[in-house]
């Protein structure tokens, strides 16, 4: 049985993405890999919004937070960090590994950190050189505005710095327009792509925070990086994974030929559908606020003890999920996959059969709920 992922990273590839990361090997210094590292730094200047340049690297989401690190704080800087679960604990750790003070605010898991909350710690913590913000915290399913909070900040305020990892390509992220000094995201979530490149974006002020101070890093030296695409040839510095951008360069062709806007349209549209589908069925979900609801990853409790069991459940009807990061007992479904309607059945009536071959008494009755849903939120043509 072919197995459906709807775990949050790494998702399913689209068949033209994997296609393109089977086509024959080229040099990294030929004309035709500096044409396509020239259309994907087009892409994603494009996706994002932005007229700074974008790198992309070889890396995870997690090296990209690292390069952040390595090249806008500095050991000494003191850093409030927002977290409101493992992700914003995460690159809280990051931070504090490149030696800055960490000055935590942590929000209760299943909601976000809000405009009120940054600027009660800008008072409090006045010199702080930058502040830390995970826009989605998939290991709750809880989203961000990160519009609002930035707009909370002075213009000449700390550094903004936010993981953006399981967000771009899924939900709105605008680094410039939101006044963010520094993005980091990847592959293999929203951009529809296989794991192993890291994406990192700079504002005016990041990048010239990032010239004003050596790296600790030579493999996430981002300057370097940028020397590098800003050559005739767009390049890499050194030996990229050539086949990952093949497939990102058709993931993110593909992205574009829906239109960016729909896209997220389309993101949203599905988690509330499916939200509404597991309510319906007997399922609370762990953010309780709407507005606070990551489109990109549903989290949804269960009763206590019964996750594993209940994921287990799934992959035997070829549905594979996620649990918890915590202690809460829950499932997360992310929402990537562009399937549509018929996918959101898939998952859908399968979580229905894999709770109720685990004993738990859900109603039958959430297709309609869920297809009202889906009408709702029909998209523009």
């Amino acid at each position: 049985m072919h197995p459906h992922l709807f775990t949050p990273g790494p998702v399913e590839v689209p068949h033209s993405v994997r296609a393109a990361g089977a086509a024959p090997l080229v040099g990294h210094r030929s004309e035709a890999y500096f044409a396509l590292l020239e259309e994907i730094a087009a892409l994603l200047k494009k996706l994002l919004r932005v007229s700074q340049p974008v790198i992309a690297m070889p890396s995870s989401g997690t090296g990209a937070l690292e390069a952040l690190a390595a090249n806008l704080l500095a050991p000494g800087d003191s850093v409030i960090s927002f977290s409101c679960g493992a992700f914003g604990d995460r690159f809280r750790e990051i931070a504090s590994r490149r030696g800055a003070t960490i000055l935590p605010v942590d929000i209760p898991r299943g909601r976000t950190a809000t405009p009120s909350d940054v600027r009660r710690a800008l008072e409090q913590h006045p010199g702080a050189a930058a502040v830390l913000f995970t826009h989605n915290e998939t290991s709750t399913g809880a989203l961000t505005d990160l519009q609002a909070c930035t707009s909370a900040l002075p213009e000449d305020g700390p550094l903004v710095l936010v993981d953006a990892v399981s967000s771009l390509g899924a939900v709105p992220c605008f680094p410039e327009e939101w006044r963010i000094d520094g993005l980091a995201s990847c592959s293999q979530k929203g951009l529809l792509t296989p794991p192993g490149i890291g994406i990192v974006a700079l504002s005016e002020r990041g990048w010239k925070r990032a010239a004003s101070r050596p790296s600790s890093s030579y493999y996430f030296d981002l300057p370097l990086h940028r020397r590098f695409l800003e050559k005739a040839r767009p390049q890499n510095p050194y030996t990229p994974p050539v086949t990952l951008f093949y497939s990102l360069a058709e993931a993110l062709r593909f992205l574009d030929g829906i239109g960016f806007e729909r896209r997220f349209a389309d993101v949203e549209r599905t988690a509330r559908t499916f939200e509404t589908a597991c309510e319906s069925m007997g399922f609370s979900l762990f953010v309780k606020e709407q507005e606070l609801r990551s489109p990109a990853v549903t989290a949804a409790t269960v009763p206590e003890g019964r996750a594993e069991e209940m994921k287990r459940a799934l992959a035997e009807l070829g549905v594979e999920v996620a649990e918890g990061q915590g202690k809460e007992p829950m499932l997360r479904v992310a929402h990537y996959s562009p399937g549509g309607w018929p996918e959101l059945c898939l998952v859908a009536g399968s979580l229905y059969g894999a709770g109720r071959a685990c004993g738990l008494e859900l109603s039958p009755d959430f297709l309609e709920p869920a297809w009202n849903c889906w009408k709702k939120g029909a998209c523009p043509q």
